[in-house]
This record gives structure tokens, C-alpha cells and sequence, in this order.
């Protein structure tokens, strides 16, 4: 195994965009409603990308709306139009918007109080005039709600398979508190040809079971992720791990089901996600904590033989003290480490699995954030009178990238720093876009200029509400970082890294905002 690499190569290329070395071009600066903002980059072709828009309705101005925009190659507004959904004469609810072999399909659904059918529809989109094409409308699937109310005519969500080859469409169906959940399982071919379709039952009461992933593979299987509860609704039970986590695999058109049961002899598996080999074992990867389950010591990796259930590799990998005192300020750091010495074992505080990625050569990526919500209550007094206001922070910290290698086993870790905080916006510029080109990683937030030299020593510098800079940091296959200044845009616009996207192998779409103007952008990869 080699050794873990946790030291940061750090290189400052300049103060601006011009002097990086990746190629960065910004369109113009357009205005568009405070209140607008992208929902969803949906894809790209010859002629420009296009990009799903969504405006907040205010108190005078009435309902939200949607938009569906084109933008030509130069990043500049092509053509826009407002979104106006309607089924037998009342209002129709956007489900999902996708590109795909090309064509650009809208899914709409309209749960009919009448017949009490929640159902799902499909229709091309015309690329020229972006309004969808009615006459080629068709039903997908049907959710029966009778018996429930509008709230509980139950959920689709979409998922695609990793070479876009298998459609799925997962639907939830009412269900009694406290029974199994149902589900439906609709997979098609990159034609929208139904391939199989099967109502499920959950084999787990619906409140001792979390579903946390559903996907599909590129042969139509469906993977259904979740976590299990033993008796009653806590994480913990007599300083137990009362949970474990399960996969259920739908094969053969759904006819065959198996169960796995996933976990570790005296480790609490605090997040985890799967992914399918392309010989169909099932690939789980996640953190680990000897503590508790707010926390993680370390990363765990498994390969399961889809048919006969064996373990075929495991491993897992402490952190050590040095990686977990990374970007701790020097008090912190020390304080750690005198801990550790007395036997108290320290670890790393709210991380979420963001990704895994399974890759070609049976290795695997796992990338986290540390994410932490905190409300506050405040109570003043004003005349003798109290005022309460509720004020909710957003942490959006380091990111980890974990390497697994083809063998199975955990090669380097490494933690690239920031510290992003906000205050009542749901992280709206916080996080991070990531892309792959070649050998290397990229990561794209909003930074503080002053980490541009950060060593991964001492504290880190808190983004800032203004003056923020775009930092792409590069992890190469030997976990080695490059640290560079992308530069703000041509205006004062700041990212959302949330919705940026990376459109192909040498692209990523940048989008930006700051009051009502708006901007994109556009990496070039070397």
C-alpha cells in the first residue's frame, strides 16, 4: 500500500485570470429580477447551452416562475421563454428537464383531482423556439392517489445511467405511517423505450428506514441505497451503532431481488455511497468513526460479488493526528494533539459524502465537505415588548478527496482548505463545482485572496462577503495540489458554485450573480 500523502504542493500562479494557466472566458454582464437565479445548467450543443432559470415570486408579484434560456457559444443570452405548464386547462408542475442524444425532453406531471391519477409526461423541447412540442406528448407512468390528499399523490425523481444509455424514473406511491414504503421503478433506453417497469415494497417500516441513493446501471439495474433502523428511531443505542446500512438490487427486468447488508465489526459507518462496476459488483465507499456518528476517523472501502454476496475486497484507513490538525489554527492543532496523546482520540466533526466515484480501472474517488447548519434564537426587548428573530449559519469547510485503488486498497487522502460562512441563504455562493480532465481533479469555490499561499498550517482565511476571489485547486493522481487564483469575472458578479457544471471532457460552465446582474463563464482545461 503506499504511503498515505497529506502534504500540500502548493503553487501561486498570479493575482489574475489572464495569468493562470487554465484558458477562462467570461460573456457580458446582462441584467435579469434580483429574485432570478439558475436552477439547472440542463446541457449543450453546437449552437450554445442551455439553461433552466428560476424566478421567486415576491409579495405583490404572485406565483414563482420558470424559465428555459438559450445562450450562445460567447456566453451571451440567445433566446428566453417563460415556462407556462398546463394540463386540461389548469396548471401542470416541471419535473425534470434533460438533454439527452441531443434533443432537449421536458417531464411534466399534473395529479388530476378527479380521477385522483398523479400522472407523469414526456415531450421534446424545439432547440429554436424552446417551447415544448405538445403534439408529441406522451404518459409515462401513473401514480394512483385516491384515497390521499394532493399532498400524498406521491414523487418522481430521475436518474441516469453512467453512459447515459438507461433512463430511470423512480416514484414514490402513498403509503400509511409507519407501513413499508412503495415505490415504482420505470427504466428506459436512451430512446425512451420502456426496457421494464415494477411497483416495489419496501421490506422495512417506513419509519426504522432512510432511503439515501437510488441508482441504475448501464445494463437497467436498479440500486436502491438506505439505512436501517433495529428498533427505535436513534443513531445510537447503549453506545451501539442502532442502524446498518442496506442495498437492494433489482435485476433481471426487476424479477430478481437481493438484499446486502453492509458495516464494519466495531466502527460506526457515519455516510456511505455506492456505485456498480462494470462487471456488476457493487462498490461501497464512505467515512467511519470510532466515536459516535457525528464524526469520522477515518475511510472504509468495499467490492461486493453482486451474485454471490461475498466481501471480495475490504479495507480502511485511519487518519492520522497530522491530517486531522490540518488547517487548525496552531492552538487548535496543539490542543488536538495533546489529546491524542492522553488517549483521546480525536476526529473530524460533520463531513458529507458528496460523491463517489467509481472508476474504469475498478478504483474508486471519494470526495466530502464539511457542511454544519447552526439556528440561533435571539429575543430583545423593545418597550418592554419581546422580539424573537431566528437566525440560521451555513458552514461550508474543507473538502477531503479519498484515492482507492484498483486492488481495492485506500492509497492518500488529502484535505483542501476553506472556510465559507453565511447567514440566511441556504449557502447560496458557498460549496464547491468540480471537474475531471485527464489525470487530474479540479475544484472551483469562492476563496479568500489571502489563502492563495496558504501552506496548510495556521488558520485558514474566512471568505469574505465581498472582494472574494475564484480559486481552483487541481489534485493530481498522486494526491499532489495545485493551488490558483481563476480571478473574478469580467464584472462583480460571484459564483455559485452549485450550479456551475462541467459540459464536456475540456469545459466547465461558470455562472455568477450579484444583484440583479448576471454572468457566465466558461474553463478551458489544459
Amino acid at each position: 500500500m503506499k504511503k498515505l500523502v497529506f502534504a500540500f504542493a502548493i503553487i501561486c500562479t498570479g493575482l489574475t485570470a489572464q495569468q493562470s494557466p487554465l484558458k477562462v472566458k467570461w460573456g457580458k454582464e446582462f441584467t435579469a429580477p434580483r429574485s432570478s437565479t439558475v436552477a439547472d445548467i440542463i446541457g449543450n450543443d453546437a449552437s450554445g447551452f442551455y439553461v433552466l432559470k428560476y424566478e421567486a415570486g415576491g409579495l405583490f408579484t404572485g406565483s414563482s416562475k420558470l424559465n428555459l434560456d438559450r445562450f450562445d457559444n460567447n456566453l451571451n443570452p440567445a433566446k428566453s421563454i417563460e415556462l407556462e405548464l398546463t394540463e386540461e386547462g389548469k396548471k401542470a408542475s416541471l419535473e425534470h428537464v434533460m438533454h439527452l442524444d441531443g434533443r432537449l425532453l421536458m417531464f411534466t406531471s399534473f395529479p388530476n383531482q378527479r380521477t385522483k391519477m398523479n400522472t407523469l409526461f414526456v415531450q421534446p423541447v424545439n432547440k429554436q423556439t424552446l417551447m415544448p412540442d405538445n403534439t408529441q406528448k406522451r404518459k409515462l407512468a401513473e401514480i394512483n392517489y385516491e384515497g390521499n390528499s394532493k399532498r400524498n399523490s406521491g414523487s418522481f425523481s430521475f436518474r441516469l445511467s453512467q453512459d447515459s444509455s438507461k433512463v430511470l424514473i423512480f416514484y414514490s406511491l402513498p403509503y400509511d405511517f409507519r407501513e413499508p414504503e412503495k415505490f415504482g421503478f420505470l427504466v428506459m433506453d436512451r430512446d425512451l423505450n420502456v426496457t421494464w417497469q415494477k411497483d416495489i415494497t419496501l421490506p422495512y417500516r417506513d419509519d426504522l428506514f432512510d432511503v439515501e441513493t437510488v441508482k441504475v446501471d448501464n445494463f437497467g439495474n436498479v440500486y436502491l441505497l438506505g439505512l436501517q433502523f433495529k428498533d427505535v428511531r436513534k443513531t445510537k443505542r447503549k453506545g451501539e451503532a442502532n442502524y446498518q446500512y442496506k442495498v437492494l438490487s433489482y435485476t433481471e427486468n426487476g424479477a430478481v431481488v437481493k438484499e446486502y447488508s453492509v458495516g464494519l465489526p466495531d466502527k460506526f459507518l457515519t455516510d456511505m455511497q455506492i456505485g456498480i462496476r462494470s462487471n456488476k459488483d457493487i462498490v461501497c465507499a464512505g467515512f467511519y468513526s470510532d466515536n459516535g456518528t457525528l464524526s469520522i476517523r477515518g475511510t472504509f472501502f468495499l467490492s461486493i460479488d453482486a451474485n454471490t454476496k461475498e466481501i471480495k475486497t475490504k479495507s480502511f484507513k485511519e487518519f492520522d493526528i497530522g491530517f486531522i490538525t490540518q488547517n487548525m489554527t496552531e492552538r487548535q492543532a496543539e490542543k488536538a494533539k495533546r489529546r491524542e496523546e492522553r488517549g483521546q482520540e480525536q476526529e473530524l466533526y460533520e463531513y458529507d459524502l458528496d460523491k463517489l466515484i467509481v472508476r474504469s480501472d475498478g478504483g474508486a474517488l471519494l470526495i466530502g465537505e464539511q457542511y454544519i447548519v447552526k439556528t440561533v434564537t435571539q429575543t430583545t426587548y423593545i418597550n418592554g415588548r419581546p422580539s424573537t428573530r431566528t437566525i440560521t449559519y451555513y458552514y461550508y469547510n474543507d473538502i477531503i478527496m479519498v484515492n482507492v485503488g484498483p486492488n481495492g486498497n485506500i492509497d492518500w487522502s488529502v484535505k483542501i482548505p476553506k472556510r465559507q460562512t453565511s447567514v440566511n441563504d441556504g449557502g447560496f455562493y458557498s460549496s464547491y463545482a468540480m471537474a475531471t480532465n485527464k489525470d487530474k481533479i479540479y475544484f472551483v469555490f469562492n476563496d479568500n485572496p489571502d489563502n492563495l499561499d496558504y501552506s496548510g498550517v495556521g488558520r485558514v482565511s474566512e471568505t469574505p462577503t465581498r472582494n472574494q476571489v475564484v480559486t481552483v485547486v487541481s489534485v493530481n493522481t498522486k494526491g499532489e495540489m495545485k493551488r490558483q487564483l481563476l480571478g473574478a469575472g469580467a464584472g462583480e458578479v460571484i459564483i455559485r458554485p452549485k450550479v456551475c457544471e462541467q459540459i464536456s471532457y475540456s469545459q466547465m460552465l461558470l455562472f455568477g450573480q450579484r444583484r440583479k446582474t448576471q454572468q457566465f463563464g466558461r474553463i478551458e482545461f489544459e
